[in-house]
């Protein structure tokens, strides 16, 4: 190999380098597809880069179109990457929504969701929760209501709350569950209080279920 020949190899090697570094410094993110109605008919994406349509991460599904109100922001670090909170949100015209949640980790480029399936409800919440002790990566903590049609529950009257908490298990390089339970009393729904508020309640009882649950 020549000197001049060895230069521009170095040089394509750089070029290529600096190139992944910018498109995996940012993001953007791209609404869906609607209908006359404004309901969706495709789904949002985000995509590295300001500007680039390829590498995108797409919510998966046939029978909801998580179109609506696409939101990302970066939440956390994993080996030195970006770990980005990605949602975006089903609506059939009712008074639901559905709305998906990724956690996502930029690997040469792609997004790759390490989440299990996540879906919530408009009558739902969620947090993030940084527990140093238990994950280098922050915690994701959620509840959606549960109806009891037997009872005669409405459907924003009032509700127990399944509470889940995800992970992240550095062995398995992904998120994995390990709380879920039903609340024993219930929680004002969308009826009386414009925000559902379980988590902080239950924090005490998560926790306690958290160090007696096994890990994977």
């Amino acid at each position: 190999m020549t000197w001049n020949e060895g230069l521009r190899r170095l040089a394509i090697v750089l070029a290529v380098s600096a190139n992944l570094s910018a498109c995996c410094a940012q993001f953007h993110v791209l609404p869906g597809k609607l209908n006359a109605d404004g309901l969706p008919t495709t789904p949002a994406r985000i995509c590295p880069g300001a500007s680039a349509t390829e590498h995108c991460y797409t919510p998966p599904g046939d029978e909801y179109v998580f179109g609506l109100d696409p939101r990302a922001r970066a939440v956390g670090k994993l080996d030195g990457r970006d770990l980005v909170l990605f949602t975006a949100t089903f609506s059939g015209g009712g008074s639901g929504t559905l709305t998906h949640l990724a956690l996502l980790e930029q690997q040469s480029c792609d997004f790759v969701n390490l989440l299990p399936t996540v879906q919530l409800t408009n009558q739902s919440e969620y947090k993030l929760w940084n527990l140093p002790d238990v994950s280098k990566a922050p915690a994701l903590v959620a509840a959606d209501f549960v109806w009891d049609f037997k009872a005669g529950e409405t459907h924003f009257a009032p509700h127990r709350y399944t509470v889940n908490m995800y992970v992240f298990d550095a062995k398995l390089g992904r998120y994995m569950q390990r709380v879920g339970y039903v609340t024993a009393g219930k929680f004002p729904g969308l009826d009386q209080t414009d925000t559902i508020r379980v988590l902080d309640a239950e924090r005490p009882t998560i926790l306690a279920r958290l160090k007696v649950a096994p890990s994977q």
